[in-house]
């Protein structure tokens, strides 16, 4: 029985996790913004929301999720060594769960932030959702302020 694009994807997530911390260095955490609820707030930031808000990476958005800032020094607020302190927390953002491989239906969204999108280590997952049928899409960045 054909695999899931969703269990395909953890292979690949799961494949590329030395990378990220080895080679990559945890760039997509240190990077651009990312959209997270409050509960997402409690969890990466912790007792750091009030000095992230008043350095301004932290933001409140009108439809009351925050936008928190990646490209300070150290990255993400739950980034120590290139590892996320929060990675088995599974309240953790979904967005940091699915990095860098998002499925929407039969389509598969892959995070052009990635450097191993970028390097294409994860061309035989990529390969055997395409041969399954999925279309594959290479998302542009998104700015969020």
């Amino acid at each position: 029985m054909p695999r899931t694009p969703e269990e395909i994807a953890e292979e690949a997530r799961n494949a590329i996790s030395p990378f990220c911390v080895e080679e990559c260095k945890a760039y997509c955490c240190r990077k651009g913004y990312l959209v997270i609820t409050k509960e997402e707030v409690d969890i990466m930031c912790g007792r750091r929301m009030e000095e992230l808000t008043q350095k301004k990476s932290l933001k409140l958005l009108p439809d009351g999720k925050y936008s928190l800032f990646l490209g300070n020094p150290g990255g993400c607020p739950s980034l120590k060594d290139n590892k996320c302190m929060i990675h088995k927390n599974p309240k953790r953002p979904d967005t940091c769960k699915a990095f860098p491989i998002f499925i929407e239906g039969d389509t598969v969204n892959l995070s052009q932030r990635c450097l191993a999108v970028k390097q294409e280590k994860l061309y035989p997952y990529v390969a055997e959702m395409l041969k399954a049928g999925y279309k594959i899409v290479e998302m542009e960045e998104k700015k969020t302020t």
